[in-house]
Formats: C-alpha cells, sequence, structure tokens
C-alpha cells in the first residue's frame, strides 16, 4: 500500500550551524525567524544548562517554549497562512521552514505545535527537526566572580571605548601592553575562543571593524588556558597597535625576526 505524500512539509533547524545545508525547498515555503522574536532564556545559569542538554521534544522545555509570551501568536498565525497556502496550493504540497539559533529547543516545539495544528485540520504533515540532535552548546549566562560579566552586566567600573549589541571594547585595567592596547569581549560568557566558534568569530569581527576604523597596524591576540597565558576565564582578544620601536615582542618570535633594541 502506498503511503500518500504529505500536504504539507514543516522543517525546524538551527541557523547557527554554518557547516550544515539548510532544509531543501520542496514547494511553496514560508518561514519563520524565531531567534529574536522568541527570547525566552531562563535566567539561572544552572537551569539554562539543564535546559541546554534537553530538547523542545521534552514535555518541560517545550511547555516553557510554547508558554513564552508571543509563542501563541506565532504559532496561530502561520497556521493560517499554511492554511490558505494550501488552499491556493491546488493539490501541490507546502513548506514552512523553522529556525532558531541552534536548533534544538524553539524551532523545534514550534514546529511540532504548528504540525499538530495543521494534522487536526486533515492535513497529512511531516515534520523533521534537522538540527535537534546537534551537541548543546554551553550558555551564555553571566557567571559569577567573572571580572568581565561584572563589566558587562553589573556596571563595574571601567573605560569603554565601544559597545555592539554583542560586544564591547574597553582599556585594560592596568593600561596595557602598549599605548591604545583595547580589548574586544562578548557580552555572553564564553570561557575561551573554543568554546564556541561563532562568537569567536563575531568577536575578532568587531575587533577588525574597531582596528580599522582606528587605522595603523594591529597584533590581535586571545588564547585558551593558563598555559597559553589566559587570566581571565571569558573570551576576550587583544587588540594591540603597533609602532616601530615599539619593545612588544611577541612570546613566540624568533631572535632573528625582533625589532632592533633602541
Amino acid at each position: 500500500m502506498t503511503t500518500p505524500d504529505p500536504d504539507v512539509f514543516i522543517d525546524s533547524f538551527g541557523a547557527r550551524w554554518q557547516d550544515a545545508p539548510p532544509p531543501r525547498y520542496r514547494a511553496a515555503v514560508l518561514s519563520i525567524n524565531l531567534t529574536n522574536a522568541l527570547l525566552n532564556p531562563p535566567d539561572d545559569p544552572a537551569l539554562a544548562d539543564i535546559v541546554a542538554r534537553q530538547t523542545g521534544q521534552d514535555a518541560g522545555v517545550r511547555d516553557y517554549v510554547l508558554n513564552t509570551p508571543g509563542a501563541a501568536r506565532i504559532i496561530t498565525d502561520a497556521v493560517h497562512e499554511l492554511t490558505a497556502l494550501l488552499a491556493a496550493a491546488n493539490g501541490r504540497p507546502v513548506q514552512l521552514l523553522v529556525n532558531c539559533w541552534y536548533g534544538r529547543h524553539r524551532a523545534p516545539a514550534v514546529a511540532d505545535a504548528i504540525g499538530h495544528r495543521i494534522q487536526a485540520t486533515g492535513a497529512r504533515v511531516a515534520v523533521a527537526h534537522h538540527h535537534i540532535d546537534r551537541p548543546p552548546v554551553p550558555r551564555k549566562h553571566p557567571r559569577p566572580g567573572c571580572p568581565f560579566c561584572a563589566i558587562v552586566h553589573d556596571g563595574a567600573e571601567a573605560t569603554v571605548v565601544r559597545e555592539w549589541h554583542d560586544t564591547i571594547a574597553i582599556v585594560p585595567r592596568r593600561g596595557g601592553c602598549t599605548d591604545g592596547h583595547l580589548l574586544v569581549i562578548p557580552r555572553g560568557h564564553v570561557d575561551d575562543f573554543t568554546t564556541d566558534p561563532v562568537v569567536s568569530a563575531t568577536t575578532q569581527h568587531r575587533a577588525a571593524e574597531l582596528a580599522a576604523e582606528i587605522g595603523g597596524q594591529w597584533n590581535y591576540l586571545t588564547s585558551c588556558g593558563p598555559d597559553a597565558t589566559q587570566s581571565v576565564k571569558h573570551l576576550h582578544g587583544h587588540l594591540l597597535p603597533r609602532t616601530p620601536g615599539d619593545g612588544l615582542t611577541l612570546p613566540w618570535t624568533h631572535p632573528t625576526h625582533e625589532e632592533p633594541a633602541r
């Protein structure tokens, strides 16, 4: 017996995963981006770490997502739009793409809820979650005792030279290694540049913007672990302006490449 083809394809995925292809288009497509439309991270870092290991198909996470303000309206609007699109498709299937950042929590929960509502109308529905099994990414909530989190979230004293929505640039408290030394720091707590490559890339992107705006020659340095000279376990990039004869020698510089003594 042949199984009828679905009328509606619903695909959830994570926009963060640049190494994975997006769901293929099968038909007329609607799209919902929940990355900024449905913000619901738990305030308690311990709770957030537990949630990170679960998915939008776990009952507690599913209910948490679906009870977030705005979720019910998003689902209802999607059902109405899909129903109208399906009626106009003359027997052809339609597709809904639902994405959040990681594709583990919000997108699967919302995609399943929409699928159940559409299925209740008699439509044949196929739901696929493309990134729900990706490994959880460490959460980025403020960490007690972190001096950079204290600056970003608690207003601790610092000389801030630039602010973006995802990053800040400050002057090191002790003045730095050279005149003009800056630290570029992500707002979310990320231990080091290996923890979340997307945040690392964003931080370096901001550092590059700032260096290009100021002009001149620069080193951009970051570290992972105390043996690599990391003293604060919160990702930060050192933006170091360089001038002839500034006397700053990188620790791995070969003697034949050192600047002549002043």
